[in-house]
C-alpha cells in the first residue's frame, strides 16, 4: 500500500472516530435539553443558553469528521504532495523521460497525461 493511500485511510478513520463523538455530543446536548424542559415543566428555563457554546462546536466537530472521512483531499494534498509524473500502468517516475515512452514498460503516454500520482 502506498503512503498516501496508506494517509488516506487513517484520515477516513480519524473522521469516523471524531464524526461518531460529535453524535455522542449531538444526543449529550439533547439529553440536557429535555431534562431541562421537563424540570422547568413546558417552560423555556433560563439556563439554556449554556448550551448555545457547545452546539456549535459540536456542529463544527461532525463537519470536520464528514471532511475527514469523504477524502480530506486538500490535508493529504499537503501531507504527502504529489508533484512528480508517473507512469499509469507500472508507476514509473517520468520525471526525466525522453519521448513518450515509459522506459520501464514501454507503455505510451501523453506529457499532459502523466498522472501525479501511482
Amino acid at each position: 500500500m502506498k503512503y498516501k493511500t496508506l494517509f488516506q485511510v487513517m484520515l477516513k478513520l480519524l473522521g469516523v472516530w471524531t464524526f461518531m463523538s460529535g453524535v455522542e455530543q449531538v444526543l449529550a446536548h439533547a439529553s440536557q435539553v429535555v431534562v431541562m424542559l421537563t424540570a422547568s415543566f413546558g417552560r423555556a428555563p433560563n439556563q439554556m443558553w449554556y448550551l448555545v457554546p457547545g452546539m456549535f462546536t459540536t456542529a463544527a466537530q461532525l463537519g470536520i469528521g464528514l471532511y475527514l472521512f469523504f477524502g480530506g483531499k486538500w490535508i493529504v494534498d499537503k501531507a504527502i504532495p504529489g508533484n512528480r509524473p508517473y507512469c499509469h500502468e507500472c508507476g514509473y517516475d517520468l520525471t526525466n523521460a525522453a519521448g513518450n515512452l515509459c522506459t520501464e514498460c514501454g507503455t505510451p503516454f501523453k506529457p499532459a497525461e502523466m498522472s501525479s500520482a501511482p
